[in-house]
């Protein structure tokens, strides 16, 4: 069913509108082919994964469809968008989009690129009817609550949030992307994870007071603090991070398959001697940041091939 820009505009909020630049028609061209979106959380990664396209793939940048450093007056938001060729003859593009942290700026790429994708196809007179966003893949980083080394690349098997509530990736989708880092040499390794809304107390980072406050008190922070990872553990919970639960969640409710993956540079449980710790390791950040996007350009590759035949 054509819908039209006046129907897609209305779920378009914080990244700006085609109409918002001074060539327009331009702007919708880089967006209409747009089938894949690889999310990151950083607005510094959108352009160094266009570049990690080209130079590790062999892509064609398409260009920047927006850049906050660029275009400031137009969005204040985190939402950078940089478009890449996968190089197929269906002519399919990937858009790389960073959200921010946590669930809701996950929530919002997703849907709002869903829809500019059609508001572009519907403003170039294409039949946006027949447009359809076929895989999102979330790379980025991740603690470990188990004995994953450093470095590694950790592959969402299923994602729970703070009350474990279950949302899964699509199975194919993993399965191309466990077949990617096996063919790459990626170390990897494959579990359940938890998207915690609170990136201090849901992952162990107990902060100390303002001032002194009574011993009792103190120990029931820490004791609540450590029960709610326990509760992960317990549940086999192998990694945490704030977004997979909600990229899963909301990919299942618009039909799109999903995958998450991320570089393992923290971990938050010890399990020799069965206590947390909070122990991060920098340098694993920067020497493996990059390697679950280079998973998942991969994983799209073969899936636009596989989906042309």
């Amino acid at each position: 069913m054509m819908r039209g820009t006046d129907f897609w505009s209305d779920f378009i909020v914080h990244i700006p509108l085609p109409t918002a630049f001074e060539d327009p028609q331009e702007k919708a061209a880089m967006l209409a082919d747009v089938r894949y979106l690889l999310l990151v959380g950083s607005l510094m990664r959108p352009r160094r994964l266009a570049k990690l396209a080209s130079e590790a793939f062999g892509l064609k940048a398409v260009g920047t469809y927006f850049n906050i450093v660029d275009h400031f007056e137009l969005c204040d938001r985190e939402y950078c968008v940089e478009v890449v060729d996968l190089g197929l003859p269906g002519g399919e593009t990937m858009a790389i989009v960073s959200h921010g942290i946590g669930s809701s700026g996950a929530e919002i790429v997703i849907k709002e690129m869903r829809a500019l994708i059609h508001w572009s196809n519907a403003f170039l007179g294409r039949d946006e009817a027949s447009v359809r966003v076929r895989c999102v893949g979330r790379s980025g980083t991740r603690g470990t609550l188990g004995d994953v080394a450093y470095g590694s690349v950790g592959i969402s098997t299923a994602s729970y949030n703070d009350n474990l509530e279950i949302a899964l990736p699509d199975a194919e989708l993993n399965q191309q992307v466990l077949a990617c880092a096996k063919a790459l040499g990626v170390p990897y390794a494959l579990g359940s994870g938890v998207s915690t809304e609170f990136f201090w107390l849901g992952q162990g980072r107990h902060t100390p007071p303002e001032g002194r406050i009574p011993a009792h008190i103190d120990a029931e922070r820490t004791r609540r603090a450590q029960d709610k990872l326990w509760r992960f553990v317990e549940h086999g919970i192998l990694f945490a991070e704030m977004e997979d639960y909600t990229v899963h969640s909301v990919c299942a409710e618009l039909g799109i398959a999903s995958a998450s993956v991320g570089a393992v540079i923290a971990r938050r449980f010890d399990v020799e001697r069965g206590e947390f710790i909070i122990d991060y390791d920098r340098s694993a950040k920067t020497r493996s940041e990059l390697l679950p996007a280079q998973l998942i350009i991969a994983a799209f590759i073969e899936h636009a091939k596989a989906f042309s035949r």
